[in-house]
């Protein structure tokens, strides 16, 4: 009996339908390149050109994924916010120590390709480097019909930035009686929707779409505002509040020795949130240790600063105070 000729096709890996996507979307990526990058996409690398005006550069990297935001996306079958989420959430990160995105790259793992839906990812991607100031270097997407289910997928991304050696912010600093300062948020950004999509199922919610587009809100990048404000005051510590909430990113920018307390009064808790809480009967400490609860991002900073910044915008608000060892690192009011 004749055994039958494998080929990487039956076994569910399309590797031309890979090379058409490639194809379909170089032009766009290679017109992003104009910033700092070296060369075209498609490559084996990519390469970045540092800056010249640093004296003493380090380069600072992140990493960071989508999570199961992707399954409200399924959802609704929309996918073109999802790229941004993506950049966000690395590029928030880095601008945490002070550092200026330059490159990015991305992940994209499938069960099977469809174009269609890679497109835009990939064009919500670029809007996110291009909203950040970074250039989309290059990344990789892999068919893996065997390791994800069907209609799954996964988005990781790596985010590369620069920063003076002095210029780094690592939350030294930080004294008490320094000031909180909230950046509101867009919504739930990319954090605790293994949460949200248990009270989905258990409320019987996925065909309620205008519910689903407001989970679905993109990341808010923080890039160009806090690297204005970096430029114009003395800033004692950042965080990016995500998976953990207020609780956990803040306690990870704070000192040992000193501790936080935070006033929910100051702000208020906006109408997804306080949606979310009601349908799933979540306390509110759980609350602030998952979601972001409309804090997108943190400033810590003396009072004098604190006055100054909240007289720029609206979108920031005084959210509570550090101060001496409390023997409880958060506190809430």
């Amino acid at each position: 009996m004749t055994k039958k000729n494998n080929n990487y096709k039956d076994s569910g890996v399309n590797v031309q339908e890979g090379q058409n996507f490639i194809s379909d979307i170089k032009n766009k990526l290679n017109s992003t390149l104009n910033k700092f990058s070296i060369g075209t996409i498609g490559g084996f690398s990519g390469y970045i050109d540092p800056p010249k005006n640093f004296k003493d550069p380090l380069y600072a990297l992140a990493c960071d994924g989508v999570g199961t935001k992707l399954r409200i996306a399924s959802m609704l079958k929309k996918y073109d916010s999802l790229g941004i989420d993506l950049v966000a959430m690395c590029v928030n990160d880095l601008i945490v120590s002070g550092a200026k995105p330059l490159a990015f790259l991305d992940y994209y793992g499938v069960s099977k390709l469809d174009r269609s839906i890679g497109k835009e990812i990939i064009s919500g991607i670029i809007s996110g480097c291009e909203m950040s100031g970074c250039d989309l270097v290059g990344g990789e997407t892999a068919e893996m019909p065997n390791h994800y289910t069907d209609g799954n997928f996964d988005l990781v991304g790596f985010a590369i930035g620069v920063n003076e050696r002095e210029g780094i912010i690592d939350g030294s600093t930080i004294a008490k009686n320094n000031c909180i300062i909230g950046l509101k948020s867009n919504g739930l950004h990319s954090n605790g929707f293994s949460l949200v999509n248990n009270i989905i199922n258990a409320n019987n919610l996925k065909n309620d779409t205008e519910f689903l587009e407001q989970l679905l809100a993109p990341t808010k990048i923080y890039v160009n505002e806090v690297l204005d404000l970096l430029s114009k005051y003395k800033i004692n510590g950042m965080a990016h509040i995500t998976g953990g909430g207020l609780e956990e990113n803040l306690s990870r920018a704070v000192p040992k020795n000193l501790s936080i307390v935070i006033d929910k009064n100051y702000w208020e808790n906006p109408e997804i949130f306080q949606k979310i809480q009601k349908l799933g009967n979540i306390q509110t400490e759980e609350m602030l240790s998952v979601f972001n609860c409309g804090v997108g991002y943190c400033l810590i900073v003396d009072e004098e600063t604190s006055e100054r910044i909240l007289s720029e915008s609206n979108s920031y608000f005084k959210i509570g105070l550090i101060k001496e060892n409390l023997n409880k690192k958060f506190l809430i009011k």
